[in-house]
């Protein structure tokens, strides 16, 4: 099996262990299709060299793709691109393992739902959050039952703002905080619960963005959930830098005979019946997990990554044209 990769700017480490430990041929590496990801990739390059890959570097994608003709492709350029390089990769039935959001525009995702169901590739998105312990231990509280009826879920999501690559300061490459941080939990809070969404609304910020242009920086969305679930997640770029982690991912969910909270990867289950009870569960790899499944099985979790992308990408555009900030609103 051979695997090639097209940019630098996500979570592709997340296919690395797997592709290791499975002796697959490491083959390429390139940048996405705006050309401007050299100094990424670059060091995405000396870092695959480091792990004991030998990859050979190429200048376009599409060549690396035709040339090389691997079973999967790892796709996390510049965000904006990420339909693109999938939609090709699936025309020529190679397998997608790709960044989030998996669009960056309702219209790229109705193209790449399409692709997706015409090819004989399988299709993954890289959402990860998932397979971390905290996560699993508490799904499985929910699917026995331990918390009861879910009717409430609370989410967050804080990152470190850092130095942040060029692309993110405008609104033509960077596809904004919902669907690059928030969609995370939007991901796992219907996991988690095992509802749909069916309705939402966000508000979003650029303000104080600490000079990087159209960024948005916090944002807060509310959605409706089937069976009347309410979920709310907040997503800020404003955690200290003196944090110990980069990232703080926080849930509650409260249901008819108990609460589920995930705090600081720990997962803890209150309830009268019970009382506090810390839950534990192993982690996962997602990417093993899709090299695993056949087309059949992996059909659940490519609608999963199109649904959850929709809903990203309906709260960012509400928060576009209802920027409230300023309790104003802009029609």
């Amino acid at each position: 099996m051979k695997a090639v990769q097209i940019g630098a700017a996500g979570h592709a480490m997340y296919a690395y262990n797997a592709i290791k430990s499975r002796g697959i041929e490491f083959s390429a590496i390139s940048g996405g299709s705006h050309g401007n990801e050299a100094e990424g990739i670059a060091g995405a390059f000396a870092g695959l060299k480091k792990r004991g890959f030998s990859p050979k570097l190429y200048d376009d994608w599409r060549d690396m793709l035709d040339c090389e003709r691997p079973d999967i492709v790892i796709i996390n350029p510049w965000f904006c691109d990420n339909a693109d390089c999938a939609i090709y990769a699936l025309e020529h039935n190679i397998d997608v393992f790709c960044e989030k959001p998996v669009a960056d525009t309702l219209e790229k995702l109705g193209r790449l739902e399409a692709a997706i169901k015409a090819s004989d590739a399988k299709f993954a998105g890289m959402f990860g959050t998932r397979n971390e312990a905290s996560f699993r231990a508490a799904k499985r509280a929910v699917e026995d039952g331990r918390i009861g009826e879910v009717r409430l879920i609370d989410s967050r999501k804080s990152y470190k703002l850092g130095s942040r690559p060029d692309f993110y300061k405008s609104r033509e490459t960077y596809c904004g905080i919902i669907p690059w941080v928030a969609i995370h939990a939007i991901d796992w809070m219907a996991w988690l619960s095992g509802e749909r969404y069916v309705g939402v609304a966000s508000i979003h910020s650029s303000r104080a963005n600490f000079g990087n242009g159209d960024m948005d920086i916090t944002s807060a969305a509310m959605f409706r959930m089937t069976n009347d679930v309410i979920a709310t997640v907040t997503a800020d770029m404003l955690r200290p830098s003196v944090a110990k982690s980069h990232g703080d991912d926080r849930v509650r969910l409260v249901g008819t005979k108990g609460v589920l909270e995930i705090r600081d990867n720990v997962c803890e289950l209150i309830s009268d019946a019970e009382g506090y009870v810390t839950l534990t569960g192993e982690s996962g790899d997602i990417f093993a997990e899709f090299l695993d499944m056949s087309r059949d099985e992996n059909a659940a979790l490519s609608a999963d990554a199109i649904e959850i992308t929709r809903w990203a990408l309906l709260a960012r555009d509400y928060a576009e044209k209802q920027n409230l900030w300023n309790g104003e609103t802009n029609e």
